[in-house]
């Protein structure tokens, strides 16, 4: 029954924690989780940058008048690119490394290793130019990718499904396409982005579940001359639909939930650090009536540094003053 606990919090803790989320903890998020741009400057740099990014759940169930229980930590590093091809073209690449530790009443486990990379091609669709003290002012990317699956994914010779979920990869090729929109008046904004992911089976004919996630933030651009705080405040919701196995739909698979989300982000003229918390509002897992599953805060801290030219002439490269 220890094993059986196990299986189900394998199947769910990795769900909500990429990307951005998710991943392999891609059952519900993980892919995504960790995977989202937000209010990063549109200047048409290049730049690198780190992105640090932790999640904790716990899992309970009684059995024979016993608690068996597992806490379970899922810590990411993403290695960000982006390369500016055009003025209204960017390529985004990302590869992660994962730590992913279950400590339990009768197990415990540690993972760790790099991840699967991902590639999306973003493009400018609106870029407005004049005044944000005047009139509203509006930006939006549209986006599309690829996550390739190069990171290890086996069988655990323990417990058989610990694999699909707490491995380092998903071992399939899996689509993503995203939309980013901001808009800005009297150093108010709002950014709203959203990610869908699709995904494929893969060789053992094990398919995670479509998964997407959307989220919202006010943010407020305040007048500096070096270093430009940006405070935010906003909501975080994602979804993941049951997995499959040889065409099965998978018990105590997918679910969903909301997060209120707090961050800081701290404008440089060319570098940026974001610091962002999460803590859950509601939550939702397909799990049976008897085991509970609990989703604790989460937060993350990015780092990015620019490279080359960079461009100021959008209020949306949100540069100094």
């Amino acid at each position: 029954m220890t094993k059986y606990l196990k299986v189900i919090a394998i199947l769910f803790v990795p769900m909500f924690f990429f990307p951005q989320q998710s991943k392999a903890c891609e059952a519900c998020g993980c892919a995504l989780g960790g995977f989202n741009f937000g209010i990063i400057p549109q200047n048409e740099a290049h730049f690198i940058g780190v992105k640090y990014s932790q999640a904790h759940f716990y899992a309970e169930m009684w059995h024979a008048g016993q608690l068996e229980y597992s806490n379970d930590r899922y810590q990411r590093l993403d290695i960000m690119g982006r390369v500016a091809l055009k003025e209204r073209l960017q390529l985004n690449v990302v590869l992660p490394y994962m730590y992913n530790q279950m400590k339990g009443s009768h197990e415990n486990e540690t993972l760790n290793g790099f991840g699967d990379p991902l590639m999306l091609l973003n493009y400018k669709v609106l870029d407005q130019k004049g005044n944000p003290m005047e009139s509203w002012l509006h930006n939006l990317w549209i986006g599309a990718g690829l996550k390739a699956p190069l990171a290890d994914f086996e069988y655990s010779n323990t417990v058989q499904l610990i694999n699909p979920n707490f491995q380092l990869g998903s071992g399939s090729w899996d689509f993503i396409s995203m939309a980013n929109y901001t808009t800005m008046k009297n150093r108010w904004g709002f950014n709203v982005e959203g990610v869908y992911k699709f995904n494929t089976a893969n060789a053992i004919d094990y398919r995670f579940g479509n998964q997407y996630n959307v989220q919202g933030s006010i943010f407020y651009k305040p007048r500096a001359e070096k270093v430009i705080p940006i405070p935010m405040l906003g909501i975080y919701h994602e979804k993941a639909g049951m997995h499959t196995f040889e065409g099965f739909y998978q018990v105590n698979s997918g679910g969903h939930y909301t997060f209120g989300q707090a961050g800081i982000q701290l404008q440089f003229s060319k570098m940026m650090l974001h610091a962002n918390y999460q803590l859950p509002i509601s939550q939702s897992f397909n799990s049976d009536d008897h085991v509970h599953i609990e989703s604790k805060g989460r937060f993350s801290v990015t780092m990015i540094a620019f490279i080359g030219k960079v461009d100021k002439k959008s209020v949306f490269s949100f540069s100094n003053e």
